[in-house]
This record gives C-alpha cells, structure tokens and sequence, in this order.
C-alpha cells in the first residue's frame, strides 16, 4: 500500500515512512560501510510514496505538503541519514519535473507516479538549439541516487551563455553515464556521483527553463503551489538534518544514561553538570530548529495561488539556514560532550554526526549568505508588492 493524497483518511507519508525508518534503521551502519543503500531501502522509500509526493494529482501522485513531507523525511533521519537524504530528494525531484510541458510530464509518469527522479541544480553542462530540441553535453557532480534513479533532471546553459537563459533537462537513465565519484566524510550511501553526458538530444518537451523554478511562475499550471525555489530549497536538506541531529540525541541520552547508571551515583558533579547542560542545550537547539523548520514548511503550504513577495523568500532561506546552523550545533555539543569513545571509526553517535555535517556543509543552508541576501531585501528600495512584501530592485 503506497501514501495516499494529504488529508484522504488513508495513511499519511509520516505513517508510511515509520516501517521504512526502521528497515534502514537496521541497515544503516552497512550502508554507512558500504556506501550505498540496500535495494530493499530503496524499494522501501518508493513505496512509502516519497517520489510521488509532490507529483501532481493529474498524473496520479500526492499533491503533497511541505509540512507533510518535513515530518516523514524527519523520521527516516531519525534512523539513517542517507536514507532520509535520498527520500527527500527523491520527492524534491518529482516537484521540480513538475514544471516540464504535459507531454514531457506523461512521458515521465507514464507507468505512474512512483519513477524514480535524480537531479542536479548546478548548471555544469551546456546546451544549444537542434532540429527537434536540445542538444545537451557536460558532467555533472553530487547527482545523488543517479545510479538507482530512471530518469534525471539536469541543469545547462546555452555554450557562453548566463545562467539566466539555463534550461532543466530530462533524461532517461540510458542517455547518460555515472562515474562513482562520491567518498564523502558523511551521506556515504546517498550515491551522489557525478553524471556525465557526452551528447545528448533532448526533445523540447522533456526541458524547460530555469526561471520557471527559481521564480515558481508555472506553479499555477504545473505544481501544487507557486514557490520560488529559494524558499523551500532549503528543506529538501534540512529535513533529512532535522531527523538525524534528532537521533544523535536519542543515542547519546541513552549512552550517558547507561554511563550514568554504572557509576551508581559516583559520578562527579561537575563531570553530571556537563552531562544536563549539554542535553538541555541540544535539546533547546533541535526544538528551536524544528519549530523553525515547520514555519517555513507551513507558511510555504500557506501560499495559495499568489506568487511570493521577495523579502518572504529571503526570511525563508534564512530561517531554514539558521534551522540547520542550530541542528548542527546540537550535535556538535553532545560530540564534545560524549568523549573519546565516539571517536571509534563505527560508532553510531559519530556517523550520526558526520552526516550532519556534511548536509550543514550544502550552500543553500550557509547562514551568511542567507543573512546577506535577506538584509539586502530589508536595506533596498521598491515599492510593496502584491502580498505585502517589499521587492528588491536587485531581485
């Protein structure tokens, strides 16, 4: 039984995602190991329905939330990071092919709204104008689950051209090699090779362009809600961040309740002092965090059929941002805290950690950048646009 549609009566994705969590639970330490997910995780979290959340009603998929998906891809983080980075991604990717043409939409979903989507947002290839479409060459890195995916969006521009004139592209699994170049400290087993495309023709209805998704202009037609790319891009990364830095916490309670638990009360006070304010402190953190994180998620489920202002955009980028400095502050605290045994090369509280890091280290959740772009809204004259906003003349 796949998810059903937000708010049918059937079970929701956050349901759905709790039977999965606890297979990757169980595979976590050998996908960590091996670096990739099992193929039974990865049947898994297609089931579960996370590649169909956002895929249009019209095309059998979900029309899913934002708030909804938050909160399942945060229970597969909970469990295995990797796991919960692919299935995030996994439903990211079935929003963003949203925004193809309706031919190239049925083409993808034509066996139903379970294909598995990859994609980058760098815009690494180049693109130029053929007879029926496209003609696509480049190499694209950090293209999680491209091995495992059927089909993969990938961002050009034409050859000398601004990024402003770049295009997504869809591509069939076939029409394009993967060099396993992903050995990262943390995320090992989200597969986030680089796809390489020596030449490919695209037809027009598998591609379409880049400010469609930036600006979230075909959300009326094509999509659940028009959002720009910016506010919610955030979430795609910070969810998965959510439910790890959630279960780095679980671990290490446990571990220091059962440190506790041996000493009989011998511990010494300022050693048990340590112990409450690091727990208190990372608590405070990862709750602060999720609050954050369910605002954004909400208030982009809030946006109804009116494009968004850009100063709301900005405020969720860095609310998102400022989400994911806290998670990774957290678990930083309770690293410190826990001492020189989670320093082993397996220890779980340590793999927890070091996937936390690596999502931290994505640039769409650096804090400075997200404070920069939200204080150059507040600083820069133009008049209030349509929800209230004040829109930047820099926009």
């Amino acid at each position: 039984m796949t998810a059903a549609p937000d708010g049918s009566g059937a079970r929701s994705l956050v349901d759905a995602a709790r039977p999965v969590a606890r297979l990757a639970a169980a595979r976590a330490a050998d996908a960590d190991r091996e670096a990739a997910l099992s193929p039974e995780v990865v049947s898994a979290v297609v089931a579960a329905g996370f590649a169909r959340h956002f895929v249009p009603r019209a095309h059998g998929g979900d029309e899913g939330t934002f708030l909804t998906f938050l909160r399942a891809s945060a229970v597969l983080g909970e469990a295995c990071g990797s796991t919960a980075w692919f299935a995030s991604l996994a439903a990211t990717m079935g929003r963003i092919t949203a925004f193809l043409p309706l031919d190239g939409r049925k083409q993808i979903w034509q066996d139903g709204p379970d294909t598995l989507i990859a994609g980058s947002l760098l815009p690494q290839g180049t693109c130029e104008r053929v007879p029926g479409g496209w003609r696509i060459r480049g190499r694209w890195p950090y293209v999680s689950s491209c091995t495992a995916a059927d089909w993969t969006l990938l961002l050009a521009r034409p050859d000398g051209g601004d990024v402003a004139q770049a295009r997504f592209f869809a591509l069939p699994r076939a029409a394009y090699a993967v060099e396993e170049t992903w050995a990262s400290l943390g995320m090992r087993a989200t597969g986030s090779h680089t796809v390489v495309v020596r030449d490919a023709v695209v037809p027009g209805e598998l591609s379409f362009p880049r400010a469609d998704l930036y600006r979230g202009t075909a959300g009326p037609r094509r999509t659940v809600r028009p959002v720009p790319l910016r506010a919610v891009t955030g979430l795609s990364f910070a969810a998965p961040a959510l439910g790890t830095a959630r279960g780095a916490a679980q671990v290490w309670t446990e571990r220091i309740r059962g440190r506790l638990a041996a000493a009989g009360g011998a511990t010494p006070a300022l050693e048990r002092a340590g112990y409450d304010l690091a727990l208190s402190r990372s608590v405070d953190d990862i709750e602060m965090a999720a609050l954050l994180l369910e605002r954004v998620a909400g208030s982009a489920d809030g946006t109804g059929d009116r494009p968004a202002g850009d100063l709301w955009a900005a405020a969720q980028a860095r609310s998102t941002a400022k989400a994911a400095e806290l998670l990774l502050s957290s678990v930083d605290r309770l690293l410190r805290a826990a001492g020189t045994e989670c320093l082993a090369a397996e220890d779980e509280l340590q793999r927890r950690w070091r996937d936390l890091r690596t999502v931290a280290s994505h640039g769409t959740l650096r804090y400075a950048t997200k404070a920069a772009a939200y204080a150059e809204c507040i600083w820069s004259s133009g008049l209030p646009d349509d929800t209230g906003n004040r829109r930047s003349k820099h926009a």
